[in-house]
């Protein structure tokens, strides 16, 4: 077995452990409350950096990455960000293939870490064409591809990370079990992990359990057709199992980036997809009986997307009577 370098071992001390807040919401009048994962706080401000350094980790262990290799992955941005800023503290240079049409933040913070951004338009074959390109460039000698679509690391991250973290917020806050989680499927493999985990918690206990896992997408699940970034890449990434969750979710992008707005007016920092998953929280929190516990995640800041709609001064008005009324630190 491999050694994984010291200084990889130093960024665990960066990643993972972030806050667990509980929104107070209120829909159609009725006072509900969701859990959340605050993930804003990782290393470069998104739950992709947990991925990242599980792939990273694992792929020294197996030989398959060594000292010096190029790392080229596809990406909407955020696991792009992770690898560049990663890749440029332990000595990695960084390729990433990248959609034309998402943020210019996410874009201007891969480069200054100093990875090599190659932009792909729909015309050229959209995400499809910077997964086939990602993959091939990794064939060569010198190059590591995380695959983040199919590699089952993804959603050990979380399993291993994430949701284990969310269960000790609840035991220790004595708020029973998870009955449901909704998350956005990028990679997919918050929601796929949260599922496992909980799923084999439940079994392991001898009360009844009837935990369930929401993916979400957005309404227009089409390469450049819809503003959720992160969310929905016009394809369903190998590593998630649509049978075994329960059924999609459909969000529009004007319910999205009005809750995000929300959100952000209470002083927190969140992106889109962090409005996409509350919204669809709320709708399946509406569904339960009170005291049923329900949970999200909040993927990554609002400062990259400084100059995408959610920072934009036209009215996004809501397809449902939602107000995000304040927060609290759980854990």
């Amino acid at each position: 077995m491999n050694t994984v370098p010291e200084k990889l071992k130093k960024l665990r001390n960066f990643v993972g452990n972030t806050p667990t807040l509980r929104l107070e919401c209120e829909f159609e009048g009725k006072k509900l409350y969701i859990l959340a994962k605050y993930e804003v706080g990782n290393f470069t401000g998104s739950i992709k950096d947990r991925m990242a350094i599980q792939i990273l980790e694992a792929g020294y262990i197996a030989g398959q990455l060594e000292p010096g290799n190029t790392i080229v992955e596809a990406t909407s941005g955020n696991t792009g960000i992770s690898f560049a800023a990663m890749g440029a503290y332990l000595g990695h240079p960084v390729q990433i293939y990248m959609p034309s049409w998402l943020s210019t933040e996410r874009k201007r913070l891969m480069r200054f870490y100093g990875a090599k951004l190659l932009e792909i338009t729909l015309k050229e074959g959209g995400f499809d064409k910077c997964i086939a390109l990602a993959a091939k460039k990794s064939k060569k000698n010198g190059y590591f591809c995380p695959k983040q679509f199919e590699n089952s690391w993804n959603v050990l991250a979380h399993a291993q990370t994430t949701a284990p973290e969310l269960e000790n917020a609840l035991r220790i806050n004595n708020l029973g079990e998870l009955d449901v989680f909704i998350a956005g499927i990028g990679t997919g493999g918050t929601v796929m992990g949260f599922f496992h985990y909980f799923s084999e918690l439940s079994t392991n206990k001898s009360e009844k359990n009837d935990f369930k896992a929401y993916p979400i997408l957005p309404r227009e699940n089409k390469d450049g057709k819809h503003r959720i970034e992160g969310t929905g890449d016009s394809f369903i990434p190998k590593i998630v199992d649509l049978q075994a969750l329960s059924p999609v979710l459909r969000v529009n992008d004007a319910d999205a980036i009005n809750i995000a707005r929300q959100i952000n007016n209470l002083g927190l920092s969140v992106g889109i997809s962090s409005g996409a998953n509350v919204f669809g929280a709320i709708l399946k929190a509406s569904e339960l009986p009170e005291g049923s516990n329900v949970a999200t995640v909040l993927p990554d800041g609002n400062k990259k997307y400084l100059t995408t709609d959610l920072c934009a001064k036209t009215e996004e008005p809501l397809s449902r009577e939602i107000k995000i009324l304040d927060y609290e630190l759980i854990s």
